[in-house]
């Protein structure tokens, strides 16, 4: 419904299916990228530019601290490692809703409210249990034998990660570059609370605040809010898939 009302001219289409004979049009495609909110610096180009900013940061520093804390865990024999695994999973079990005043709290101390700074370290901050627990079992689903002849072969702990065990871990990556790449994208309780700025503000939360009064744009701006996600994820599909199955399944 919502991508055949975004084709439309007319908003009755969202309410009436007999309306489906109006006149189609790209119009609100076109149109969606210069829309601003009145009396307001808002506006749905810039945040989309702000959602692919922080989505990139928080994926890209979610996928190197899941990556080394996974391969440290599963690999490298250390004491309390299994205690120190518990624990960074353990947060899974507390609500966000409830972090929401220490947050704040912290990231006005740090400086960090209001940047996108602030909002990259809280996503990757939340994804981090799930993407330590998806790498850690990831790293253990490989052979260690592989390691044992790199060692041989006098590589280094960098390159055996680097060259021999990440490649063959890339289900697991990419399974946490999509759990980053939604957390952080289709974010709206972080971004309404952390942003104050109108130009910084992120997609979803700029969508909430154009609101109906904006006609059938802003059925086109949901559209073009999830065709990124959904392209990455029919491409990457059988990763994830493969992801998903490794984590759950320990040798």
């Amino acid at each position: 419904m919502i991508i055949i009302t975004s084709f439309t001219i007319t908003p009755e289409l969202s309410f009436n299916l007999n309306s489906m004979h109006n006149e189609w049009t790209f119009d609100n495609y076109k149109n969606i990228w210069e829309l601003k909110i009145r009396s307001s610096r808002i506006s749905f180009n810039q945040s989309f530019l702000n959602s692919i900013i922080v989505t990139c940061g928080t994926v890209i520093l979610s996928v190197i601290i899941s990556t080394l804390s996974g391969y440290a865990l599963a690999i490298l024999k250390f004491p309390f490692s299994e205690l120190i695994f518990i624990l960074l999973i353990l947060p899974i079990l507390i609500p966000v809703i409830s972090l929401i005043i220490p947050l704040y709290k912290l990231l006005r101390d740090l400086n960090l409210h209001d940047s996108y700074t602030g909002l990259i370290l809280i996503h990757t901050t939340c994804m981090l249990p799930v993407g330590v627990f998806l790498m850690r079992n990831a790293f253990i689903s490989i052979p260690q034998s592989l390691r044992e002849i790199a060692m041989l072969e006098g590589s280094s702990e960098y390159e055996i990660l680097t060259k021999v065990m990440f490649p063959l871990a890339l289900p697991g990556v990419v399974t946490v570059i999509i759990f980053s790449m939604y957390t952080a994208w289709n974010d709206y309780l972080f971004s309404l609370i952390f942003i104050n700025s109108p130009e910084m503000q992120m997609l979803n939360v700029t969508l909430s605040r154009l609101g109906i009064r904006s006609g059938n744009h802003i059925f086109a701006g949901y559209v073009i809010t999830y065709i990124p996600f959904i392209i990455f994820f029919v491409l990457l599909q059988r990763y994830y898939i493969r992801g998903i199955v490794t984590s759950a399944v320990k040798e």
